[in-house]
């Protein structure tokens, strides 16, 4: 089985990076030196098991999530990448968010019921 630590270290910058955060930060969290996560994002060094955990925990999210890739996961589905989308958002954004889909839905709806 090959694991592609680039794709592991894209998923991490990524999901680090809709936190808003720095590598610096997410180091801190995960309790991990600054540059070793700069590594593993960079794919150039393999995270231990440790670290992972580690590192899954400090961005709220699984190691499944850091260690395969979403799209080749068979839940993959709207629902999930909504899931994905709202990761670090407080409860009151995702409230405001929903309130505008929820408008654009019904919108959409009228919409089509004219044509």
């Amino acid at each position: 089985m090959n694991i592609d630590y680039n794709a592991i270290g894209l998923r991490i910058r990524k999901l680090r990076s809709q936190k808003l955060w720095t590598q610096e930060k997410l180091a801190e969290k995960a309790d991990i030196a600054p540059d070793y996560l700069c590594r593993i994002e960079l794919g150039k060094k393999r995270p231990s098991l440790r670290s992972i955990l580690l590192i899954a925990e400090a961005l709220d999210t699984t190691v499944d999530d850091l260690l395969i890739d979403v799209q080749k996961k068979n839940i993959h589905s709207v629902e999930s990448e909504a899931n994905f989308l709202f990761a670090g958002c407080t409860e009151k954004q995702k409230l405001f968010v929903m309130a505008i889909c929820q408008n654009i839905k019904e919108e959409m709806i009228k919409y089509d019921k004219i044509k």
